[in-house]
């Protein structure tokens, strides 16, 4: 078959650098220093997809790292399973001057097997090569070998604080598959040369600057410039599919689950007599999510088609056990055996991830979770969590787009979006003051939502005091206590004791924060000229009563102002009282924030907010010992 132009080219061009010294490069210009980590000298990628079945992707790159802030990029990381092989990998590394310091080949990279669950066959191969100096230069050459077609890797085009001197990217198709591609916070047109019933795209870009994280907005990867491809047709493990539209990746995936809900006679009736007090679907949703919180846990399990097709459900209820797909999976059989209809949902999760394109149907999901129609509002189930309050998702896939699984094929539709209710966080202090400065404190703590899931693994004693003292902003106890939990975990109780209390002493007088923590305790990040949108983790209302006994003998020389203040979407409040009879303080804070993201033209007003919350902790409260 007679090759194309363009294909001699590269592989002209991509011989000429794989061979070169990297002394030949040509210096990195000036303007692509400013404000990057990492270089791009040069950089040559290509996809070659000869069937539905087999592809080969390969990479050469030349990375320049200019400093201790850009030595990620001195990490090599490549996965294999049965759908991806690394079939080569050799990696040079350079000093500052160009000499060749170390040649790695494939059988110097570190292995393991990924995951914490049961069995998977995803296996990391990894490298990280130390450098005391910089800069340094490393080159990678490998290959990966494809054997399926529902993802292809995207061209990432630049990463924060990286500058590109030279890239270029092509993708090689039979015309009769082609492939989709959009781009991302780029414009940049391939070129495109069909010939002897193949399709090839290529993608070149010199002399980008770098582009400057910035901290809080959507997840990293999602925010610089890219290509994404998706394919028409594919095929996984003998399991053909179509990509064209949602609808018809919901087939597919649908077609890999539906004799997998399959309980037995016997648990069916179990589930009816479990319900049978019920009113309502939902009230029996609620119940069988109870159940299955309390009985199963949650396992990764990746192993061939197994990361797409779940366990049959009765396999589940046998061994108490499953990943994602089969917790959501036996859940959705548990519901159909009262008579609930249900659907399974894919979606992209993890805090700030950025929605799947309506516009683009491609594979970017990577969790499954449930959704049952209800006539007023559907309930979104999270079946992995053993905490998650019944109807609440949390942060981890509030605000994206879920593609259900029903029986007319996929259909994407938005989950719930965060609200501050969910997320609540309450406090109630008894401070017992000593003449001497120390004393002790009686907290009640209501947690839900995003920050009872928070302290859930804190077990350990150590792991709950990091979590006083560095999450929660609570002065340093010498020691302390777990009084009780209530209401599953919901309601902590806490006992401290402290050596001294006040910020500080002088004389006769002491001089108190308002609270013995922080409501608030991280500044914004700086507001000049922000570019990108800043996300919160979640929306939230937090709110405490700070009581201070004082010792006998002492009394109020002066207390703050009562402070109010809000913006667009957050209000504080704090007012203090002194009941002379009892000899106390009373101080009562609230703090709401009820919209998650932050718009860039906003986010100076937002910081200015917080700025003036932390400001108020730094305020006191003076007491002074009568004469």
């Amino acid at each position: 078959m007679k090759k194309s132009l363009l294909t001699i080219c590269l592989t002209a061009f991509v011989s000429v650098v794989f061979s070169q010294s990297i002394a030949n490069l040509t210096p990195i210009p000036e303007e692509l220093k400013k404000g990057a980590n990492t270089v791009v000298r040069e950089e040559v990628i290509s996809i070659d997809i000869r069937s539905v079945h087999k592809a080969y992707y390969k990479v050469h790159e030349i990375v320049t790292i200019l400093n201790e802030q850009g030595k990620n990029r001195l990490l090599f990381m490549e996965y294999a399973d049965k759908f991806h092989s690394l079939e080569d990998a050799t990696i040079h590394f350079f000093d500052a001057s160009g000499k060749l310091i170390k040649k790695y080949i494939k059988s110097d990279l570190m292995s393991v097997y990924a995951g914490d669950g049961l069995v998977t066959d995803t296996k990391f191969y990894y490298l990280t090569i130390p450098a005391s100096t910089f800069p340094v230069t490393v080159q990678y050459d490998y290959e990966l070998k494809f054997s399926g077609s529902l993802n292809y890797p995207d061209y990432d085009i630049q990463q924060a604080n990286q500058s590109v001197q030279n890239s270029r990217f092509s993708l090689t198709v039979p015309a009769d598959l082609d492939i989709r591609f959009k781009e991302k916070y780029i414009k940049l047109a391939p070129v495109i040369v069909t010939e002897n019933n193949k399709k090839s795209y290529s993608w070149v870009t010199n002399n980008m600057a770098a582009l400057l994280y910035e901290e809080g907005s959507v997840s990293a990867e999602s925010r610089y410039p890219k290509i994404i491809f998706s394919p028409n047709k594919f095929e996984m493990d003998g399991f053909p599919g179509d990509m064209s539209s949602w609808e018809r990746f919901g087939e597919w995936y649908g077609s890999l689950s539906k004799l997998s809900i399959d309980l037995k006679e016997e648990r069916k009736q179990f589930f009816k007599t479990l319900v049978k007090d019920a009113a309502t679907d939902k009230e029996k949703a609620a119940i069988i999510y109870n159940y299955l919180q309390q009985n199963f846990r949650y396992v990764s399990i990746q192993l061939g088609i197994g990361g797409f097709k779940p366990f049959e459900a009765s396999f589940t209820d046998k061994n108490k056990y499953g990943d994602c797909k089969a917790l959501s999976n036996y859940m959705q059989a548990c519901l159909d055996a009262v008579g609930i209809k249900s659907y399974q949902a894919l979606i992209n999760a993890r805090y700030n991830k950025e929605p799947v394109d309506p516009s683009f149907p491609h594979n970017a999901f990577n969790h499954v979770i449930l959704c049952i129609p209800m006539p007023k509002d559907s309930v979104w189930l999270e079946c992995t969590s053993n905490t998650n309050a019944f109807g609440v998702l949390g942060s981890f896939t509030e605000n994206r787009n879920a593609l259900l699984i029903t029986e007319n094929g996929g259909k994407l539709v938005s989950t719930p979006k965060s609200i501050a209710a969910n997320n609540k966080f309450i406090t109630s202090c008894i401070v017992k003051l000593e003449e001497d400065g120390s004393g002790s404190a009686s907290i009640n703590m209501l947690t839900t939502g995003e920050y009872k899931e928070h302290f859930i693994s804190k077990e350990k004693k150590d792991d709950q005091k990091k979590y006083l003292v560095n999450e929660l902003g609570f002065i340093q106890p010498d020691d302390f206590e777990l009084a009780g939990k209530i209401n599953g975990n919901e309601t902590l109780s806490w006992n401290l004791l402290f050596e001294k209390i006040p910020s500080f002493s002088t004389g006769n007088k002491m001089f108190l924060h308002p609270r013995i923590y922080k409501i608030w305790k991280n500044a914004l990040p700086a507001s000049t000229n922000r570019k990108l949108d800043f996300y919160f983790q979640h929306p939230f209302i937090k709110e405490d009563s700070t009581v201070y006994l004082l010792p006998a003998g002492f009394t109020i020389e002066a207390l703050p102002e009562t402070k109010k203040f809000d913006f667009e979407f957050g209000n504080f409040s704090t007012v203090y009282s002194y009941d002379i009879i009892k000899n106390e303080v009373l101080i009562v804070t609230q703090l709401t924030l009820t919209n998650y993201h932050i718009t860039s033209v906003g986010f100076a007003e937002a910081k200015a907010f917080f700025d003036k919350v932390l400001a108020e902790y730094n305020g006191k409260i003076v007491i002074k010992k009568a004469e």
